[in-house]
């Protein structure tokens, strides 16, 4: 069970989805409340993990080869632009933006600030529509809810920017993002995402997290989104949980 969960009641499915159909709102910035526009469905599914260049194998066009699979800067993106996603590479889903998001949040990897919470560690790499060409210098830009389930509006605390490096991965340090309420139930934990790369279109989407109750009640969640947690023991011996996020970027 995810931390904090249960202090929270549950709602039986039924219920929860009628509470969603009639109740979830759409709200401006005042509010602590997602958009209730719901977006359509990404290009076919989770993003694949894929798989790093191999030991042999030449980079992108954008990008030289390297003996260890090193990403190019664009090449698999650039192949996306001229025949579309490979045969069997899912693109990664898209998912709303949310009334919280702020343009320009700070390049780091530990976006805490000192926020209060259970440790949380997020990885993952940034392919091109191949699910192999892992894609360097791409931009991660992420923001979340603090542990008690709210958003700072007025400066960058949980929120931050990331490139990928030179095999197209990325970290960032966080903690495990609180509950509240969007209507009449809670929205489940997320992470929000912003990713683009220069030679391809940027993706809005969101990480959830396997074995939170809140998602069979939400109106927003795609189930190629939703993560397992890893509990491990982190900083001075305290819990943390690791997740990894691939990411799978489409080049039109």
């Amino acid at each position: 069970m995810l931390p904090g969960m249960a202090n929270h009641k549950t709602v039986s499915r039924r219920a929860a989805l009628g509470a969603v159909a009639g109740s979830v709102v759409a709200l401006g910035c005042g509010g602590n409340q997602e958009s209730s526009a719901k977006t359509p469905n990404g290009s076919g599914g989770g993003a694949s993990t894929g798989g790093g260049g191999g030991s042999g194998g030449a980079a992108g066009s954008g990008g030289a080869a390297g003996s260890g699979g090193a990403a190019g800067s664009g090449g698999g993106l650039a192949e996306c632009k001229a025949q579309g996603p490979t045969p069997g590479c899912k693109v990664t889903d898209d998912n709303i933006l949310g009334p919280f998001y702020k343009a320009d949040a700070p390049f780091r990897s530990d976006i805490t600030e000192g926020s209060a919470g259970t440790a949380l560690r997020v990885r993952g790499t940034v392919y091109g529509c191949d699910c192999q060409t892992p894609l360097a210098g791409a931009v991660v830009d992420v923001w979340q809810a603090n542990d008690a389930g709210t958003y700072d509006n007025a400066g960058f605390v949980l929120r931050g920017r990331v490139k990928t490096d030179a095999q197209g991965r990325y970290e960032v340090t966080t903690i495990l993002p609180g509950l509240y309420l969007n209507g009449s139930t809670y929205r489940p934990r997320h992470v929000h995402y912003k990713v683009s790369h220069a030679e391809g279109v940027s993706l809005t989407t969101q990480l959830y997290f396997e074995g939170d109750p809140w998602i069979a009640s939400d109106a927003f969640v795609k189930p190629s989104l939703i993560r397992p947690l890893v509990e491990s023991v982190g900083a001075g011996g305290k819990k943390q949980y690791d997740v990894t996020f691939d990411v799978v970027l489409t080049g039109s």
